[in-house]
């Protein structure tokens, strides 16, 4: 591997500083003259006709700038890139409890309240369907007039899953069932936007992708693309509930027909009620394996709850049905996947996108073949584990295929797996002790069918300083960083010569949605392509200069290297040269993630070729009387490709682990009739740091080909997965008794230990 001096190196955040001295600007922060602020008005019911919608008293009311209902949308009345089925305002019926029927701009938040409180609105409080399983039967009623309750219902199969299961020597069938999780981000949804002089309309908005949120807000506006420009300033979290628009082009809307600047910032309780959660799944799953530990099929029905609008469900159930057979060599599966339309909260992206439902899984399969052949959980994942080349029931072949069951080895290793049994398992007469692992693989990139590409922008100035414009949204997974040490690294700069500006459709060209761990690869590669133009540049300067070969020469800290020896000449003597003498140091570039194997090769249309694996060991005591669960030690190791910024990966890594044991073990959005009950982080319970226990963290670095920049690969997803089926595993260790749903909370403890 080449040596490198800035990748690779820990360091700090640009822009760190600002963020924990509290001078960094996120959109509650953004003040402009004459701002006005913005409320939307939801229904009180899961599912009502509007029999009459009267806004007369609110637009009457001092201090009351604009009322828009869906008469006063000037374009496309709908959310979403992929399948528009929701309204922004609904025109004769409200389908769940986030669906909004009006917005205001008043001169305060008291007035925008009172505004709301004002309209006149007569329900008709209609019947839901709010049981997925109820929702699928002929005769149900439609929950969108005029569309299928079910949505997406496709079956993949490769091999022969029914001979399979007929000659199989073991066979573990069970039903599981996921939660609605809350993503819970530090800043709720929210967007600033203005009519500027010129007739554009910029949007402030915490958004993951600007340049679609600027396709969307032009849609719904009759406006050019040309004349709506997207700015994301800081982003307090995301984890995949900022991918669809949310409040931004409601803003646009109001800022449109007020001719002032609007703020819109959802609260906390509204966030909860109205934005995108995690989809609840039900799968029936068959696993066979011969009396050795060989698996032979997997068969999988999966029905996910989707709430009334499609948003992410298509890709998210693809996702799931690309990862049902886990990192294991399957030649017979057979996945059937259905995405269905209730009256429930509506779902879509969320870190990890159906592989986090897919794991909990496929891993509890795992260990329950294990202990039917008396095999040890390490011994079976081994065997079937896939290697460099190994076939995947997708039709993909692994590239580099070493981290799989490395990760499983080092992590075994870690926690002393051989010897657990050694260890007290019952400290205290009501508890118990167990031990239990999850190995998982998880793609990086969208996948093959999707465009998947980024540009940026560098321009280096004669001082040498380098500015770096990219759209790629940085919601704390630290791309920002990334791409400032790439162009560091090629440049021979300093860190603190390089300044990456904030994603700015005005100025930067599409990144694509900073999601599926790809801005690593796509923007860190197009970096790297911007950044070379520029160091040729530099370099034919130099060798003109000094009258050395070029391939002599090279860049370090700001200096001028022959043949690896400092020179006088500095980055900043070549940068004046080049503005003097009219050489170009502005390079722009896009990179294109490719997908090698012929289509017709792969018959799962929807499946990445770049994988990240990662293995975690759970330790947990299980108090058998209360129910209550205590994660003692948690083990992760997790093959990267190549750590381009060290903090930022053991942080994807760290974070990502205290999600999952929240998702494991706590959080859960509880929903009656399609209304959520629990719209507050009072009582949704998310671990405290004293739930979590030290992360004993190692990564791998085994780099991919094909990949990222210097073989890297995202990170910010995988180490979610894992997480929740080690924990369960660990428990059925401790207990002897299986778990098949999420989350594992005291009460489903109990009801195991019964029976």
């Amino acid at each position: 591997m080449t040596e490198t001096d800035i990748v690779g190196r820990w360091t700090s955040a640009p822009g760190g500083h600002d963020i924990v001295t509290g001078k960094a600007r996120y959109c509650p922060d953004i003040k402009l003259p004459g701002m006005l602020t913005g409320k939307l008005l939801y229904s009180p019911h899961a599912r009502a006709r509007i029999k009459h919608l009267d806004v007369s008293k609110a637009k009457a009311m001092p201090g009351v700038t604009a009322v828009i209902t869906h008469a006063d949308i000037p374009g496309e009345n709908s959310y979403l890139y992929g399948y528009p089925d929701q309204p922004l305002l609904v025109v004769d019926e409200v389908r769940f409890q986030g669906d909004a029927l009006a917005a205001v701009a008043a001169v305060d938040e008291r007035t925008a309240q009172a505004a709301l409180a004002a309209i006149e609105v007569d329900y008709e409080v209609l019947d839901g369907l709010f049981d997925p399983l109820e929702a699928m039967q002929p005769g149900a009623g439609q929950v969108v007039t005029g569309q299928d309750n079910v949505m997406m219902n496709m079956t993949y199969r490769t091999g022969d899953v029914e001979a399979a299961l007929a000659r199989a020597d073991v066979i573990v069938e069970n039903t599981y069932r996921t939660q609605w999780a809350e993503h819970a981000f530090l800043e709720t949804e929210g967007a600033v936007a203005r009519m500027d002089e010129d007739g554009v309309l910029t949007v402030w908005s915490s958004c993951q992708a600007p340049h679609r949120d600027r396709m969307q807000i032009a849609r719904a506006l009759a406006l050019p693309e040309s004349m709506v420009r997207v700015i994301t300033p800081y982003i307090g979290g995301a984890f995949g509930g900022k991918d669809e628009a949310h409040v931004q082009i409601h803003a646009a809307l109001l800022a449109h027909t007020a001719g002032r600047p609007v703020r819109l910032i959802r609260g906390r309780r509204e966030s909860m009620l109205t934005h995108v959660k995690r989809h609840p799944f039900i799968v029936q799953c068959t696993t066979a394996a011969s009396r050795d530990g060989r698996l032979l099929a997997v068969k999988a029905r999966a029905i996910a709850d989707a709430g009334p609008y499609s948003n992410a469900s298509h890709e998210v159930l693809n996702k799931f049905g690309e990862f049902i057979g886990g990192p294991y060599t399957v030649q017979n599966l057979e996945v059937e996947k259905i995405a269905v339309r209730t009256n429930n909260p509506i779902c879509g992206a969320f870190r990890g996108f159906g592989a986090p439902q897919a794991a909990f899984i496929y891993e509890s399969q795992m260990d329950e073949l294990a202990r039917k052949l008396a095999m040890d959980p390490l011994e079976i994942r081994l065997l079937n584990g896939v290697e460099t080349g190994s076939r995947m029931y997708t039709g993909v072949e692994i590239r580099e295929g070493r981290g799989m069951k490395a990760s499983l080895q080092k992590a075994a290793e870690m926690i002393d797996w051989e010897n657990r049994d050694r260890r007290e398992r019952q400290p205290a007469g009501n508890l118990r002790r167990g031990w239990g692992m999850a190995t998982i693989l998880k793609g990086a990139g969208l996948g093959r069918g999707l465009a998947d590409h980024a540009g940026v922008l560098l321009e280096m100035h004669r001082d040498g300083s380098l500015v770096l414009h990219s759209a790629a949204a940085d919601m704390g997974q630290g791309i920002i960083t990334v791409m400032a040490q790439l162009a560091a690294e090629r440049l021979g700069l300093e860190m603190d010569s390089v300044r990456v500006t904030r994603a700015d459709t005005a100025r930067a060209p599409d990144a694509g949605a900073s999601c599926a761990s790809r801005q690593a690869m796509v923007s860190g590669n197009a970096v790297l392509v911007a950044a070379d133009e520029i160091r040729d540049t530099l370099l034919s300067l130099a060798a003109m200069k000094t009258r050395v070969d070029k391939d002599r020469l090279d860049l370090k800290h700001g200096r001028l290297l022959i043949d690896g020896e400092v020179q006088e000449m500095t980055v900043q003597n070549l940068a004046e040269r080049a503005s003097l003498w009219g050489y170009p140091l502005h390079a722009e570039s896009r990179f294109h993630l490719e997908y090698p194997e012929v289509a017709d090769k792969i018959p799962y249309r929807y499946s990445s070729e770049v994988f990240q694996f990662c293995t975690q060991v759970a330790q947990v005591l299980v108090d058998c009387e209360t129910g209550q669960v205590t994660v003692e030690r948690l083990v992760a190791v997790h093959d990267v490709g190549k750590m381009i910024n060290p903090g930022g990966v053991y942080g994807q890594i760290e974070g990502g682990v205290a999600q999952g044991i929240g998702y494991a073990l706590s959080e859960e959005l509880v929903v009656d009739r399609g209304h959520t009950l629990n719209a507050s982080l009072e009582n949704y319970v998310i671990p405290m740091a004293l739930d979590i226990p030290e992360i004993e963290m190692h990564v791998l670095e085994i780099p991919e080909p094909g990949g990222g920049p210097m073989g890297a690969k995202g990170v910010a997803e995988a180490p979610i997965i894992p997480t929740a089926p080690a924990i369960r595993n660990a428990i059925l260790d401790a207990i002897g008794k299986p778990l098949h749903q999420l989350p594992m909370n005291p009460e489903r403890v109990l009801a195991a230990l019964d029976g």
